[in-house]
């Protein structure tokens, strides 16, 4: 029986149950307890969902006033305090948070409570960093960093990050030891249920899955199907994604639905239903700015897709260049539309690729290790 006693503190649920759950699932079987303390999420029917499935698996959930951006400074605080209280009421041996959200509550908050060792996973840098450069935008990243490097000094804590561009950032104002950060690719996926599915037909659908921000290269997806459309290049373009944001880059709804009457794209909206949303996928597309790991890469790995995504942090690293898929420049719909191009006219290219996406994955994805590699950080 584990006397481990775990609390997530995490943006939202939704966030929670896509890319952190199966942890607290190995958890709840080596006897330990879990709790996983939340903001609010704008997606009511997405969260909802969630929610549904933290109940059928009796994990306690805790909702405080904390959202995901940083309108309200007073319900920040009143979020905050009410982690603080519920963090006693669990007691628990061990905080684990993400989202950069997430890792500022659990920071400050374990200075309020008694736990062993906190846990902070750094998925990514998020607005903060690629967003809009402005006074208002600099002030809050001085305050973050500020915030957390005061908050840290007295807490035991390990850093899990996504890729070595991340871990090199926050070192430049976290002055932790070698042995305080762990490298882990991504939250992981599910290789032996997320199988490559054999196409009876030669299609070129491809997809872009992705929350509507500007930052994951939505636009520069959408023309680069205009570009290759005024050239008679054959090709389904495909979103996927939530339109309920309250992130300063999301896009527009109307927006989207422009590029839908201009025949550039197909807008899908959300899916929860992983296997539905690739399903007649032939080539899975993140045209990001910068990502800590993106797991739509895993996902499309695990199915044997090849990809086309940017030469940046986190991207970059879950793609074997020229062998389970292509790098564009970020921001370059010419070159991402030329990447598009050759696996349009490809198929073998894109079989051999999607082949050794596939390997990839089993090999450095698999959720087993990945889960594991974590919950060693919990002892």
């Amino acid at each position: 029986m584990s006397n481990l006693r775990i609390a997530y503190i995490i943006n939202d649920a939704a966030f929670f149950v896509s890319h952190r759950l199966p942890i607290a699932i190995e958890v709840l079987k080596q006897g330990g307890k879990v709790c996983i303390i939340t903001g609010q999420n704008i997606s009511t029917k997405i969260e909802n969902e969630a929610i549904k499935k933290l109940k059928e698996l009796k994990i306690k959930h805790y909702r405080c006033l904390f959202s995901q951006s940083f309108r309200n400074p007073i319900k920040e605080i009143i979020g905050l305090y009410q982690s603080i209280i519920f963090l006693r009421k669990f007691n628990p041996s061990t905080i684990h948070s993400a989202t950069a959200k997430g890792n500022l509550i659990a920071s400050i908050a374990s200075n309020f409570v008694n736990i062993n060792k906190l846990i902070l996973s750094v998925s990514g840098v998020g607005t903060l960093i690629i967003g809009k450069n402005n006074l208002k935008r600099n002030i809050y990243f001085f305050l973050y960093r500020f915030l957390i490097k005061v908050s840290l000094k007295r807490i035991n804590y390990n850093i899990i990050f996504q890729n070595k561009d991340d871990c090199k950032n926050y070192k430049s104002f976290l002055n932790f030891k070698n042995e305080q950060f762990v490298i882990i690719a991504g939250s992981g996926v599910d290789t032996s249920s997320l199988k490559p599915v054999i196409k009876k037909k030669n299609t070129r659908n491809i997809l872009l899955p992705a929350r509507l921000l500007y930052e994951k290269g939505i636009e520069e997806f959408v023309k680069a199907s205009k570009l290759l459309k005024q050239k008679n290049v054959k090709g389904i373009f495909y979103l996927c994604g939530d339109s309920n944001s309250i992130n300063p880059s999301k896009i527009k709804l109307d927006i989207i639905e422009k590029w839908v009457d201009e025949g550039l794209i197909i807008y899908r909206g959300y899916y929860s239903d992983i296997q539905k949303m690739y399903q007649d996928i032939d080539i899975v597309c993140l045209p990001s700015w910068r990502e800590g790991f993106p797991k739509v890469l895993m996902e499309a790995a695990s199915l044997g897709l090849p990809v086309i995504t940017t030469d940046v942090p986190g991207c970059r690293d879950a793609v074997i260049k020229n062998v389970t898929g292509i790098l564009v420049p970020a921001k370059d719909e010419i070159k991402l539309a030329n990447a598009i191009s050759k696996l349009f006219e490809d198929v073998n290219l894109r079989k051999k690729m999607g082949k050794a996406n596939r390997e990839l994955a089993i090999e450095k994805f698999d959720l087993v290790q990945i889960v594991n590699k974590v919950i060693k950080l919990y002892y």
